[in-house]
């Protein structure tokens, strides 16, 4: 099985770091990275699943917001449009999708949502980095969702590094778990027994160094399981 990880256009460790956490619970798995710089979409049509990662602010105006707030930083319109079509992709040919940090950001403003543009100026500050090190808080998760039922648990620690969130979700979207300030940190399709996974979230499990909690080991585990029944699933199609 293949997955396709999008490129972080930052920081190759960060990058790296999806990529270990993923081969962390399968050491054989294949990846793609995937950008817009490489012009390797059509790369996608070999993968059987799709993790869209962290980075830089979504352009706002796809959402409608201010382009000139003071706090906005790293916008790249082309990453925004490539990821677009990425999710459509995702969704239409009905493989596993992850989005993490931004990745739940993109996914949800192409659905029609919008973001908040900065948390710190709320009063929201146990959010973003602080000194280059991820802030913890404590997540609430909703009963009934694909989150409660991978995780074990209504709650759970998880770590932090953003300034931005979600403000209205996207169409079809359901928050399913939210820190302690309010703020969502998860989202899933209100319909989601009918869909292939699908599960975002605010945090990065990928750098959380508590491996064995279960808002990184198994979500990592059931995307992967999903990610694998997908694969078996295209050979018994092509066979």
């Amino acid at each position: 099985m293949v997955i396709g990880v999008t490129d972080n256009m930052g920081s190759e460790h960060k990058l790296q770091q999806y990529v270990e956490w993923l081969k962390r619970e399968k050491p054989s798995i294949q990846w793609t990275i995937l950008s817009y710089k490489d012009d390797n979409f059509q790369e996608l049509r070999n993968c059987n699943g799709l993790l869209l990662t962290g980075g830089g602010d979504v352009d706002p105006c796809l959402y409608g917001a201010d382009t000139k707030h003071p706090k906005l930083g790293h916008v790249d319109r082309k990453r925004d449009d490539f990821e677009r079509a990425a999710i459509d992709f995702a969704l239409e040919s009905e493989i596993p999708l992850l989005g993490i940090c931004r990745g739940l950001q993109v996914a949800n403003v192409h659905l029609g949502g919008s973001l908040i543009p900065d948390l710190g100026e709320m009063g929201h500050t146990i959010h973003e980095r602080r000194n280059e090190v991820d802030q913890r808080h404590n997540v609430s998760i909703e009963r009934d969702s694909l989150l409660a039922q991978l995780s074990g648990s209504y709650e759970g620690n998880v770590n932090s590094s953003h300034h931005q969130a979600v403000a209205e979700p996207g169409n079809g979207l359901r928050v399913v778990a939210r820190s302690e300030d309010g703020i969502a940190e998860a989202f899933e399709f209100q319909d989601s027994s009918s869909r292939p996974f699908f599960l975002l979230i605010q945090w990065h499990p990928e750098r959380m160094k508590d491996f064995h909690n279960p808002l990184t080991q198994n979500i990592l585990r059931y995307f992967l399981a999903a990610v694998e029944s997908t694969s078996n699933t295209y050979i018994e199609k092509e066979s």
